[in-house]
């Protein structure tokens, strides 16, 4: 979408947000991917990267973050786990891509078909798998219904994302915004859920 890296000490939470929102209405009507990847953004990116967003999602391989939202390297800080569940190592990263790098908006997503959240409502798992599976039964409780238990899924991982004292704060001081979404992976839209 863009032929340059965003400044994001400029950009306010809210022109990240419509910078998410445009850049996901360019992909969904685009036949080709924009993404920008030339060789001149890779030589700017070198010299450090500027994240305008944070985008927690899953880890599922439909859902390929850069190209959903349109986005060229270093214009995204992209954390992905199966289920797009929340842990230390996750809250420590969406850290980072705030309080280090500068981004101006978290947005936790999840999507439509989310295979972790099957197999939470199915029961099944083995493995290290079981502890996404009960990190996942946790925030859907008893919900059997496939598409309120991935709306359930995604506001448990918002929360914990509120756990943290600098996200907190940063929202507090409106440095930041932080959004619930969730991505169809047919259509390719984006649902802004809060």
């Amino acid at each position: 979408m863009s032929d340059f890296m965003i400044n994001t000490s400029i950009i306010t939470p809210e022109q990240a947000v419509l910078r998410l929102v445009k850049g996901n209405e360019e992909y969904i009507n685009s036949k080709n991917n924009n993404t920008d990847v030339s060789k001149s953004l890779r030589e700017d990116a070198q010299d450090g990267q500027k994240p305008f967003a944070v985008i927690l999602t899953c880890s599922d391989s439909r859902v390929p973050v850069e190209y959903i939202f349109s986005a060229g390297i270093g214009e995204l800080f992209v954390v992905m786990t199966a289920g797009n569940v929340v842990n230390d190592f996750e809250l420590g990263t969406v850290e980072f891509g705030i309080r280090q790098l500068g981004a101006k908006v978290v947005v936790i997503m999840g999507h439509r078909q989310c295979g972790a959240v099957a197999a939470a409502l199915e029961g099944t798992a083995e493995g290290y798998i079981a502890d996404i599976v009960d990190e996942i039964r946790s925030g859907i409780g008893k919900e059997k219904k496939a598409e309120k238990a991935e709306n359930l899924n995604i506001i448990n991982s918002y929360n914990k994302i509120l756990k943290s004292t600098i996200v907190t704060e940063m929202l507090r001081a409106k440095e930041i915004d932080v959004l619930q979404a969730k991505y169809d992976v047919q259509t390719g839209k984006v649902e802004f859920l809060n």
